[in-house]
């Protein structure tokens, strides 16, 4: 995914989300297509949680399980290990799934408000450091 312009560096992208200094953007969340694209200040709240603690009636690959999250498409949904849940203070609750390499990647950024320490990641040409989830196992809901 390539920035709208020059004057919006991509702080992380992939097939799920591209991640700017001040808005996150989800692909394919509304049916049958469609971009969600939600400012980091308006997320009241961000959690990763690991996938397998929901039991598979609660998520689908694209749109609402039984439960109040809307699920943007993920045909790889069911071999993902975490998930990201966003509250923006609106019915239902965003689930987010990614290849598990840059979910916490992505979970610190949007934690983090998008702060000047991501500013320095792939967009001016550095690499990203992926890191372990050994801290994050004992997620609960």
């Amino acid at each position: 995914m390539k920035s709208k312009s020059k004057s919006e560096p991509v702080i992380i992208s992939n097939d799920s989300v591209t991640c700017y200094a001040d808005r996150l953007v989800i692909h394919l969340y509304y049916f049958p297509y469609g971009s969600k694209t939600i400012k980091y200040e308006d997320i009241r709240s961000c959690q990763l949680l690991p996938l397998r603690r929901l039991n598979r009636l609660k998520y689908k690959k694209w749109g609402m399980g039984l439960s109040p999250i809307w699920w943007h498409s993920d045909v790889q949904r069911y071999y993902r290990n975490y998930y990201l849940l966003l509250d923006t203070n609106h019915w239902p609750y965003i689930g987010v799934t990614m290849d598990d390499k840059d979910i916490l990647n992505v979970f610190e950024l949007i934690q983090s408000g998008a702060q000047s320490k991501f500013l320095s990641g792939p967009a001016n040409g550095k690499e990203m450091k992926y890191r372990d989830f050994s801290e994050y196992e004992s997620c609960e809901q």
